[in-house]
């Protein structure tokens, strides 16, 4: 008889596993004055608060998240940097924001208050009495909100103002404790579902946007009173503006129930009052049919920008932006289900409520014929997580929000898991799957369900064994279907459209120019793709019409990841270029010309980094310059013109092996990098140390400082007549002392120093420098002894700043300069130059820094008599930065827009 009784027991047992068994209840009642002008708000806060649980509650934490605002050193401060934002760090006082003015009361008596040991957004109110299982208290308090400038989706902005996560909140206690946690704008939250009536009195002028409709009566002459009622809602959001127009319509549930559909937009952006509310019904029909019906009065759609991770009941926001409206509208409608109706933990679980928003976002897509931007958006997401795969850069879906790395907060959580879904749909049935959905919002709605609790629900009704799709969640495997081969396809400059079928060959026209080849025209072919291909790419030919020569440039290269915990990356690859450096006629007229050809294997290896969020990045890499030129010989001044004419070439080959440590820490508060570079050949030896350091300006922009520490030697005293170009030095590097062909030139041999050649080689190519070594911003080709060369040592320091943001009223690329250095030989007795040597000038940076041009304002003494017969637009040189570019960034920007 005992056994027959266990029987029902372990079915009571496992039916409750599946259902929830106890949620806390709250009740919220607030009353709040809104003072624009002051950017502030005053409010009155009651709240009936029943423990539901089996435990026996001694306090109960609450947070206070508008203090995440406090100051600059709140853990929301910190992630923004992390993250790469540094407005809220160098914000004024006026812009940051605190509540304050508690005064915590439980039935009527003044309750002790602690702060949290790390966190100051929370605190743990202490109860007078335990509150028993079953039993409810009364906690009131008023406070003082100061709004903080909205920074990404709280605070004020001009003439409007949005308002989440305003009040003190108690954090959720669910069966596995208190959960209480500090506002991250990366990170989402966790709420309990609770009831409000909310009061707001604001200024008439004000349209206030929330999720319910407002009861609106006349206050006093200024000002409206706003009532709203929420129930069972994960919290209350406002949003006020003074230039809202609003548009109204109805909806009918499956259900029979009406919902009212209100939308708040601008007239600066009018075509929005066409949002389509007639999509609207459509897609909520789907959900509801899908999910069960929408539970709210009110639907409110909002021109506003939505707070990255967290959706608030019956609120919508669909950003300010044409293009993203429909998207953002769309997640918005399916983040009412899966993060207002379902009160997951967001913080520690973020797929578990996005992997279904991306999910359902894809079934949306196929049945509601999205337009082309549409389809693109939620490619490209698709794409980003191939490249992040391939790049063996991705983490574990189930990674808490607070650890993923900034590009895989989104492609994680969102896209992956949203794949993984898929995975299980296909696993289930389709069929299977929708109800087992039905079933989980019917169980959990208002509720906290965690994975294993869908799990339980999911596998009902099935005989797979689906714990190795579960097992999936845990690791670093690819979901994409890797059965598809991908077909070569040719594409103008870049395409990333269908990658994932398409391997592209990139093809386009390129021109060029130098003063020797002339103007260039050719071809640009290359296999440069996301995601990378392993074998890379790029060739350059082209025809130049001054030399009538073929000439380019191009390179070879194949990466691989490989399985170890230190290595990220090897890469090995040989690259070549083939140009004319300098023209002449000899003395029977006929053009000769000087060229280099060069070759250069390498092999880079990258480190893995600390991890995920980390911003260091470290490599080496080893060059070996393979380089032949042919030069002038036998030269003579003509009678005829009294010019220098070379009468023949020869050819020469040289070889400089080069090896380099590099550390860069691209942080976007002072990030700096450290480069050690070790250079050999037949002749000499080069050390070269290089450091570069950001200093931020609060209002933008910055102090750049660079270090620069040259060592050199020579194997054979015999040599030193033969190394003069590759000794380090002060003032600007020439042409002809880029000995790596590793910067482009206009004129490569071009100098003042040497004017009588039989064709003219000075001109404005003549003050191009090259920023390496000592970088002082000077050219004298005409001095030898003012030059800063040193056969032993060179060490430089090097400043750049920009200009205060408010000097002028608009974006001015006016940058301060100066540099200052030392060498060997000027410690030395008898020296040809005092022991420093410095510049210091303007500097105009354009197009992002590729071209700088650098005009000297004070310099050393010793500079005087090389200068004093220089007109001072011969004093300016400018340097041609291409290593700024950063061709796979344009690659990545471009492929966002293609």
């Amino acid at each position: 008889m005992k056994r027959f009784l266990i029987i029902p027991a372990l079915l009571y047992i496992l039916q409750a596993g599946a259902q929830p068994d106890w949620k806390q209840s709250l009740n919220y009642d607030i009353h709040v004055k809104f003072n624009q002008p002051e950017k502030s708000l005053d409010a009155l806060m009651k709240l009936q608060y029943t423990n539901h649980s089996p435990d026996t509650l001694s306090f109960i934490w609450f947070h206070v998240w508008p203090n995440a605002y406090r100051n600059d050193r709140t853990l929301y401060s910190e992630q923004l940097l992390e993250n790469g934002d540094t407005r809220f760090y160098f914000s004024s006082k006026d812009q940051k924001g605190y509540l304050n003015r508690l005064d915590f009361r439980v039935n009527g008596s003044l309750a002790t208050v602690q702060d949290h040991p790390e966190y100051i957004d929370v605190v743990k109110l202490i109860l007078p009495r335990p509150l028993l299982p079953g039993d409810s208290i009364s906690i009131s308090s008023s406070f003082h909100l100061r709004l903080p400038f909205n920074f990404n989706g709280n605070g004020y902005s001009s003439h409007h103002f949005e308002l989440r996560n305003w009040y003190p909140e108690p954090a959720v206690y669910d069966r596995h404790g208190w959960h209480p946690m500090p506002f991250l704008v990366q990170g989402g939250a966790y709420h309990e579902a609770a009831d409000f009536i909310v009061e707001i009195e604001a200024p008439s002028a004000y349209l206030i946007a929330a999720g319910a409709v407002a009861d609106t009566l006349s206050h006093s002459v200024t000002d409206n009173l706003y009532r709203f009622s929420l129930e069972n809602a994960n919290g209350f959001a406002w949003i006020a503006d003074n230039h809202y127009l609003l548009k109204t319509d109805n909806l009918k549930t499956s259900d029979g129930r009406q919902v009212g559909i209100q939308f708040f937009y601008t007239g600066t952006n009018s075509g929005k009052a066409n949002i389509g509310f007639d999509q609207v019904k459509i897609e909520m029909q789907l959900l509801s049919e899908w999910f069960g019906p929408y539970p709210s009065k009110t639907l409110t759609i909002v021109e506003a920008d939505p707070l990255a991770d967290e959706n608030f009941t019956g609120l919508v926001c669909i950003g300010t932006k044409m293009n993203y409206l429909q998207p953002a509208l769309r997640s918005g409608l399916l983040g009412q289900w899966f993060q207002t109706i379902l009160m997951t933990d967001q913080r520690t679980q973020p797929w578990f409520s996005k992997g279904f928003i991306n999910y359902y976002n894809q079934r949306l897509l196929k049945l509601t014929f999205p337009s082309k931007a549409e389809q693109a958006f939620y490619s490209n997401n698709n794409l980003w997580l191939r490249v992040a795969e391939k790049e063996r850069t991705t983490q574990p879906v189930k990674t808490p929000a607070p650890e993923f790395s900034v590009q895989n907060d989104s492609l994680i959580p969102y896209n992956k898991a949203g794949l993984w879904l898929s995975i299980l749909k296909d696993s289930v049935g389709m069929k299977r799957f929708d109800q087992n959905m039905l079933d989980y919002f019917s169980h959990w709605k208002f509720n906290h369900p965690y994975p294993e609790d869908f799990k339980k629900i999911m596998d009902s009704g099935t005989e797979k064994n689906l714990q190795p799709v579960y097992d999936k969640l845990n690791g670093y495997e690819s979901l994409f279907d890797s059965s598809q081969k991908r077909s070569i396809r040719p594409a103008f400059i870049f395409s990333v459209r269908n990658s994932w079928k398409y391997n592209y060959i990139g093809l386009a026209p390129v021109p060029g120019y130098n003063k020797y080849d002339g103007f260039m025209l050719g071809a640009l072919i290359h296999n440069i793709n996301l995601p990378e291909n392993k074998f890379e790419f790029l060739f350059m030919p082209m025809y130049a019409f001054g030399s009538q020569k073929a000439v380019g440039l191009g390179r070879l290269s194949y990466s691989w990841y490989p399985d170890n915990h230190h290595l990220n990356r090897i890469s090995i690859g040989i690259n070549g270029a083939h140009f004319d450096t300098n023209k002449a006629t000899d003395s029977t007229g006929m053009l000769l010309f000087e060229n280099f050809s060069k070759l250069v294997p390498y092999i880079r290896i990258d480190f893995k980094p600390s991890g995920p969020r980390s911003t260091i990045s470290e490599w080496m890499d080893f060059k070996s310059y393979l380089i032949k030129e042919i030069n002038f010989e036998q030269f003579n001044v003509s009678s005829k013109d009294s010019l220098i004419h070379p009468n023949s070439t020869s050819s020469s080959f040289r070889y400089i092996n080069q090896l380099s440590f590099n550390l860069q820490d691209s942080r976007v508060l002072y990030p700096y990098n450290l480069r050690a570079e070790f250079q050999q050949s037949e002749l000499f030896y080069r050390i070269n140390l290089q450091a570069n350091y950001f200093m931020n300006y609060p209002d933008g922009g910055g102090l750049s400082v660079r270090f620069f520490a040259g060592k050199f030697g020579v194997w054979n005293e015999n040599n030193s007549s033969q190394v003069l170009r590759y000794e380090p030095k002060l003032l600007g590097i020439n042409g002809n002392e880029d000995y790596l062909y590793e910067d482009y030139f206009i004129g490569r041999s071009a100098s003042y120093a040497i004017e009588k050649s039989s064709i003219a080689n000075a001109g404005l190519p003549a003050q191009q420098i090259m920023n390496r070594d000592g970088g002082l911003k000077l050219r004298i080709d005409d001095y030898d002894f003012v030059q800063g060369k040193s056969a032993n040592w060179v060490s430089s320091l090097n400043f750049n700043t920009t200009l205060p943001a408010k000097l002028f009223p608009f974006p001015v690329p006016l940058r301060i300069f100066f540099d200052v250095g030392t060498y060997a030989e000027a410690w030395q007795d008898n020296p040809p130059t005092s022991r420093f040597l410095y510049v210091g000038g303007i500097q105009l940076s354009l197009f992002k820094n590729l071209l700088n041009i650098y005009a000297p304002l004070i310099y050393s003494n010793d500079f005087n008599e090389a200068l004093a017969s220089t007109n001072f637009s011969k004093r300016i040189t400018f340097s041609i930065d291409i290593q700024n570019i950063n061709y796979k960034k344009i690659i990545r920007k471009a492929a966002d827009h293609d």
